[in-house]
């Protein structure tokens, strides 16, 4: 099998793969990608810091980051 390399097309550089993970109280878990602009839930009026997620579509977030300058591409996936 063989591998593909990516060069980035800023500067030329290496790119490597990854993903972009959220911080939980005890974990991490994979960010993701949801459509349309974010909603902040209500609870009794007060607006909470999460966001409504329905039946959006949500698609888990990809990338590619270059090893020289840093740039990032991001893919939902």
């Amino acid at each position: 099998m063989t591998s593909v390399e990516y060069n980035c097309v800023k500067c030329g550089g290496k790119m490597v793969k990854g993903f972009a993970a959220d911080r939980t109280q005890a974990s991490y878990l994979q960010s993701r990608w949801v459509d349309g602009e974010p909603v902040n839930r209500t609870i009794l009026g007060i607006q909470a810091n999460d966001v409504v997620v329905g039946n959006d579509i949500v698609l888990n977030i990809r990338g590619l980051r270059c090893l020289n300058c840093g740039y990032l591409e991001l893919y939902a996936v």
